[in-house]
């Protein structure tokens, strides 16, 4: 369960971009203000939708609705996958994909269980979409989730 999106092979495919962000919010700012400007210059004006994966945190649908807030004030429609029937094919018709923080492992399991990681990896490194983390999403764009230090409630 360790293994996160980073670890496929890296030479395939071609270019990668990838916008990994430490965490959502700095003390007395918004969410993901002291980041927008990244964003937007990231995302850039061909983008029109942002697929947000929630899976991260327990009250999904909360989650979204900030995000959802977020993007919109920074003029990018966001679909939460937690909200479409197909999870496998939104990520195949996805313009860019953002993996909110939280615990790192809740996430991981959730993607696994989703069967999302090889469909998440062919959409960003061999088809180059834009691929944004913070926190928790960042820490799965990586090889390995072993150094993070969350809590892991599903394997005390």
């Amino acid at each position: 369960m360790g293994a996160g999106l980073g670890s496929a092979r890296l030479g395939m495919g071609g270019p990668r971009r990838l916008l990994l962000i430490s965490n959502s919010t700095l003390h007395g700012g918004g969410y993901l203000g002291h980041c927008q400007q990244h964003i937007q210059s990231f995302l850039g004006q061909k983008v029109k939708r942002v697929l947000f994966i929630p899976y991260a945190l327990h009250d999904r649908d909360a989650y979204a609705r900030t995000a959802r807030e977020k993007f919109e004030s920074l003029g990018y429609r966001l679909d939460s996958i937690h909200e479409s029937c197909d999870p496998v094919e939104a990520v195949r018709t996805s313009e860019a994909i953002f993996i909110g923080g939280g615990n790192t492992f809740r996430l991981l399991k959730a993607l696994y269980d989703n069967s999302l990681i090889h469909e998440i990896r062919k959409r960003v490194l061999e088809d180059g979409i834009p691929y944004m983390g913070s926190s928790a999403g960042t820490n799965v764009a990586t090889v390995s989730i072993n150094t993070t230090n969350d809590s892991n409630p599903l394997n005390p």
